[in-house]
């Protein structure tokens, strides 16, 4: 299992992440900014909540699979968690 990196990979959510989620859809056409994950391969992400022009909370998770512009996810990583469904920029 290694983890994969990428500089300055940027998008936002399609839609509200839900509590629990598993997956995570970005605007289309923007997961290619992400790596490619070979088997048992991952990356972290960070999500995070603007209100007000700042930056109010986030929650680093693990993708363990991207298809296009649909990730897999493991929440909660690193201890993190957003208070509620929120949508986000990555």
């Amino acid at each position: 299992m290694s983890q994969i990196f990428t500089n300055n990979a940027v998008t936002v959510l399609a839609s509200a992440k839900a509590a629990g989620a598993t997956t995570l859809v970005v605007q289309a056409g923007t997961g290619a900014r992400f790596p490619t994950l070979a088997a048992g391969d991952f990356f972290t992400l960070t999500l995070f909540k603007i209100v007000d022009g700042l930056e109010a909370a986030y929650e680093i998770v693990k993708v363990t699979a991207r298809s296009i512009d649909t990730f897999t996810i493991v929440g909660r990583s690193e201890d993190t968690r957003l208070n509620s469904s929120h949508n986000s920029n990555l």
